[in-house]
């Protein structure tokens, strides 16, 4: 096994489904929000859909309980009912669990682990961590790094110095496995080797991984 090398893995895009313009995600966001009222259309329930406290944050970079319990109150308003906390969480893990996710890439992620060290580095919302380590195993990773338990979300710069210094390692030795273009130019611009590519694109993270551990 190379400990002086890993392979950061994102989520979204690369392990869960964002084919066809976010389809499953605007529909888990529906469901959600039909479980306490009928009043509002697909469109305008995804239309007053914030990922935003009323100060801004963004609350994929938001671990606090009370902070989170204003959003789920803000975006009841936003609605126009009440939403209690818990039954959103309830029902935000149980829509969103019915996800497409690739398989394939979680195995393939698994099988690196007598080969060099793996992590994620994503940006998700507190709600999405049951999900998430149930599809993925969060154990079995020697690092995770989600932007709402460390306040920091992709592509700031800081977020990717902060994994960086974390490791502790040459940035060379970090390959990052992203969808999105932007988030790919921020990690070379911290020194670190990437992928791009999504989870129906395995191949390309075969060949990309094989290459980084030469």
């Amino acid at each position: 096994m190379n400990k002086d090398k890993i392979v950061l893995f994102d989520w979204g895009g690369v392990v869960e489904s964002h084919e066809a313009n976010f389809r499953e995600l605007k529909e888990a966001k529906v469901r959600v929000i039909r479980h306490f009222t009928n009043a509002l259309n697909a469109d305008e329930i995804l239309d007053r859909w914030v990922y935003r406290l009323a100060d801004g944050r963004n609350i994929g970079s938001v671990n606090n309980l009370d902070d989170l319990k204003m959003w789920v109150k803000e975006l009841g308003n936003k609605m126009d009912v009440e939403i209690p906390f818990e039954e959103f969480k309830k029902q935000y893990e149980i829509e969103n669990d019915n996800i497409t996710y690739y398989k394939a890439v979680v195995d393939f992620a698994h099988s690196l682990k007598n080969k060099c060290k793996i992590g994620i580095l994503s940006n998700l919302v507190y709600f999405d961590r049951v999900r998430i380590d149930k599809h993925y195993d969060l154990s079995k990773f020697d690092k995770v790094y989600l932007s709402f338990e460390i306040g920091l979300r992709k592509p700031d710069e800081k977020i990717f110095e902060y994994v960086t210094n974390d490791l502790g390692i040459d940035p060379q030795n970090i390959l990052f496995i992203d969808d999105e273009e932007y988030n790919i130019l921020a990690a070379k611009k911290m020194g670190w080797q990437t992928c791009q590519a999504s989870g129906y694109e395995l191949d390309e993270m075969k060949k990309a991984v094989e290459e980084f551990l030469r």
